[in-house]
């Protein structure tokens, strides 16, 4: 039952104080090395492209806007410490407010680390070098 209510109660304040923001914060922080970080433990792991690994997390972003007490649970631990890394390395956010106070609020979200196929790296990195591309000759204009 207690265990319950906290999960409860977790929903309902991400829901309340817009985890959306975060969730945001988390993706746009997923580059290129972390992709390829990524791609190296699922070849360690036997995952193939197409898989998806998702790990829980638990976290709180403090009166300052750090994210800290971050916790995550999942199939294996490389995956755990890759999304602790992840969420350990966000921006400072937005801190919650109550009754026109900043205070810590904890979260939950899931995050879902798809393994790339082959056919879909191929298209990233055609779309990459393009965009290089595109920014060099801006450059040089």
């Amino acid at each position: 039952m207690k265990n319950t209510l906290i999960i409860t109660l977790l929903v309902f304040t991400n829901f309340l104080y817009g985890q959306n923001n975060v969730s945001e914060k988390v993706s746009e922080s997923f580059n290129i090395d972390n992709r390829d970080r990524l791609d190296s433990i699922a070849k360690q792991l036997n995952y193939k492209g197409g898989d998806q690994i998702k790990v829980l997390t638990i976290f709180t972003i403090n009166e300052e806007g750090n994210v800290v007490d971050i916790q995550a649970r999942s199939v294996h631990p490389l995956f755990e410490e890759e999304a602790i890394r992840v969420l350990s390395e966000l921006p400072k956010m937005p801190p919650a407010k109550l009754d026109g106070k900043t205070i810590s609020q904890k979260y939950s979200m899931p995050i879902v680390f798809e393994i790339e196929t082959e056919s879909a790296k191929k298209q990233r990195l055609k779309k990459e070098e393009r965009e290089r591309e595109k920014k060099l000759k801006k450059e040089k204009n």
